[in-house]
């Protein structure tokens, strides 16, 4: 952690050590938020515009796929790597709603597991029989399988459209993770139809109400997602060694950081109750915390609000390229996970404290 970094948790973490017992008094204006109305922002602003979008764009990446697979060229596959990474934009938006039938179905599990295991992906290849549905191949499959299949089975484009000529079984396994990822995809925006209304009429203050479980959801795609996937595994905060193989986008490797920052941000506008689509704000986890109001003298909120700046001035420093960033000057990502962890204790010790909600997940790491 840089200095800036150490001076900036310190503060927070005396300003609200200062404030235990203001959240305590504030207990009852709590109780009297109006959580339908951030329900209602969720679930028609944010969840399912977002969803609708990013079905719309794996339609693309599917048509993009076709014309593809039907003729291969370079063009085309360069084409095709642009609508794949469009859609894995927009992917970062909604990750993290690991609620109702996507929590049931592993919905993220079946879409953004990596690294990929490509040794499963040319067995399966190979052998013609693979269910990509099934969970044994959990990591043979969705965004990361994709980035293999478009820019990993060789070094250069030509040698990767020469095995789509030669074999036309590489075009079906293409054919067929796209066909998987929008069949999952649909199950979900179906469900939402229907669990919409449950959704927005569970609102009390229970483990398993909508509010608390988004919570939750959201934090914890936060700090195991976002925090941990993309940089700290990558980065070796947990293990001996850096394992720069392990990052998000591997085989086109320098998209890795324009994921993350959208990541960043899909955050950043969940928690302020921004609209999906457009500029307009809404409820949010910041007005919630803004009507229970900690102290007269600080506002959570916007303290959360200038981390998240500070993340994001981190996070720009390090070089398109993760893996190259790893190996060159490990450090900058040591920073950007710094000031990433600083939200991280500002949302499950602060946020959860003032909310007055539990934490509904094993913590395997520590804060």
């Amino acid at each position: 952690m840089n200095f800036k970094q150490i001076i900036l948790f310190f503060f927070i973490s005396v300003l609200f050590f200062s404030c235990e017992k203001d959240v305590a008094d504030d207990s009852e204006n709590n109780q009297d938020f109006n959580r339908s109305e951030l329900l209602l922002n969720w679930s028609d602003n944010i969840i399912i515009p977002a969803y609708d979008d990013f079905y719309s764009s794996l339609i693309d990446l599917e048509e993009s796929i076709n014309m593809f697979t039907e003729t291969p060229s370079v063009d085309l596959l360069a084409t095709l790597s642009e609508f794949w990474l469009d859609s894995y934009k927009i992917w970062q938006h909604i990750e993290m709603f690991d609620i109702g039938l996507a929590e049931v179905i592993n919905y993220k599990g079946k879409m953004n597991i990596y690294p990929t295991d490509s040794e499963l992906i040319l067995q399966n290849i190979e052998s013609g029989d693979y269910d990509l549905n099934n969970n044994n191949n959990f990591d043979a499959r969705g965004f990361p399988a994709l980035d293999y299949m478009i820019h990993g089975l060789a070094e250069n484009a030509n040698e990767i459209v020469d095995f789509y000529i030669s074999y036309p079984s590489y075009s079906d396994y293409l054919s067929n993770l796209i066909s998987a990822m929008i069949y999952n995809t649909n199950l979900i925006i179906q469900d939402w139809s229907v669990y919409r209304d449950d959704f927005l009429n569970s609102t009390d203050n229970t483990a398993t109400s909508s509010v608390n479980k988004m919570t939750n959801d959201f934090i914890f795609y936060f700090e195991k997602g976002l925090r941990a996937n993309k940089i700290g595994i990558p980065a070796g905060i947990f293990s001996t060694d850096p394992l720069p193989t392990t990052v998000e986008a591997y085989y086109k490797q320098d998209v890795s950081k324009d994921l993350a920052l959208e990541a960043l941000l899909a955050t950043k506008n969940f928690f302020s109750g921004k609209h999906y689509n457009n500029n307009l704000y809404g409820n949010g986890l910041s007005t919630y915390l803004d009507f229970i109001s900690i102290s007269s003298d600080n506002n959570l909120s916007e303290l959360i609000l200038l981390q998240y700046d500070e993340a994001e001035i981190e996070l720009a420093q390090v070089n398109d390229n993760f893996v190259y960033q790893i190996e060159t000057n490990n450090n900058q990502m040591l920073y950007a996970y710094d000031a990433i962890q600083v939200l991280v204790v500002s949302f499950k010790v602060d946020m959860l404290q003032a909310l007055a909600i539990s934490v509904d997940y094993v913590d395997a790491d520590g804060d």
